[in-house]
């Protein structure tokens, strides 16, 4: 159930970007220069996910794992674009998307001390010396 609660949200928002991306190109009508903005934000929610689904469930995952795989989305997602009517693949919007992957891990990072990989290392203050009790 935990795991399921963690990673569920990426879950999710993967399949809702697969279905975003499915629409044909004359369904999509963005005002002009917000493609890349509309881009970074949904890749935003993605990484704010995984971020999530790593401090939901204590996953051992490396932050930078969780970038990889929001960036290798991005660009499996503009790759599959190329097959749908009216839609074509833009480095540029991949870029934006990983733009958004980045921040969404940056934001969240700022906010939870449970996201952090080095949560394992032990703080100076927690150390023994060896001499406690003696």
């Amino acid at each position: 159930v935990i795991t399921l609660l963690g990673w569920g949200p990426a879950a999710l928002w993967v399949a809702v970007l697969f279905l975003l991306s499915e629409l044909p190109g004359a369904g999509v009508s963005l005002p002009a220069d917000t493609d890349k903005l509309v881009h970074g934000g949904l890749y935003l929610i993605l990484g704010l996910s995984l971020a999530w689904g790593k401090a939901r469930t204590g996953s051992g995952v490396p932050v930078v794992v969780l970038l990889l795989m929001g960036v290798g989305y991005g660009a499996l997602d503009e790759w599959h674009q190329g097959f749908v009517p009216g839609r074509d693949v833009s480095v540029g919007d991949w870029a934006a998307d990983s733009i958004g992957v980045m921040l969404g891990l940056l934001l969240f990072s700022s906010f939870s001390s449970r996201f952090r990989d080095d949560d394992a290392a032990p703080s100076e203050s927690t150390t023994s010396t060896g001499s406690e009790g003696y």
